[in-house]
Order: structure tokens, then C-alpha cells, then sequence
């Protein structure tokens, strides 16, 4: 009968190991899952403002340009 206990023992003892491995497998994967959620929701955030920040350089380039073709038409017209 002791090495029947034993067996069982042992065989509980494995399971116990098994579930805490396996569960210690799950955290790992869910808290990459929730940083590869915030990692994208940083990247969209990101890309809104790079996205913004290219439309206000358009403007500014355009507001930069219109000025450049008034000086060239007055220092022209100086002349």
C-alpha cells in the first residue's frame, strides 16, 4: 500500500508542478499580449501626430513658398 501512496503521491505532485508551469507559461503570454496592445495603441497615437505634424510642415512650406514668390515679384519689380 506505501507504494501505491506513493505513485499517488508523486503523480499529484506532477500535476501540481504541470499546472504551475503551465500557468506560469499563461501569464507570460497574456502580459505580452497586453504590451503588444499598448505598443499598438502607442503606434497609432504616434502616427495620428506624425500625420498632423506633416500637414502643419505643408502649410508651413506652402505659407513659405507663397512669401518667397511675393519677394521675388517686389525685389523684381525694385529693379
Amino acid at each position: 500500500m506505501t507504494e501505491e501512496r506513493a505513485k499517488k503521491d508523486a503523480l499529484r505532485s506532477a500535476e501540481r508542478v504541470s499546472g504551475l508551469l503551465v500557468d506560469s507559461v499563461n501569464m507570460g503570454v497574456e502580459e505580452c499580449f497586453v504590451n503588444e496592445k499598448h505598443i499598438e495603441a502607442e503606434t497609432r497615437a504616434m502616427l495620428r501626430t506624425v500625420a498632423q505634424y506633416s500637414r502643419q510642415m505643408n502649410r508651413w512650406l506652402a505659407a513659405s513658398h507663397a512669401l518667397n514668390s511675393v519677394l521675388k515679384v517686389d525685389f523684381r519689380s525694385l529693379h
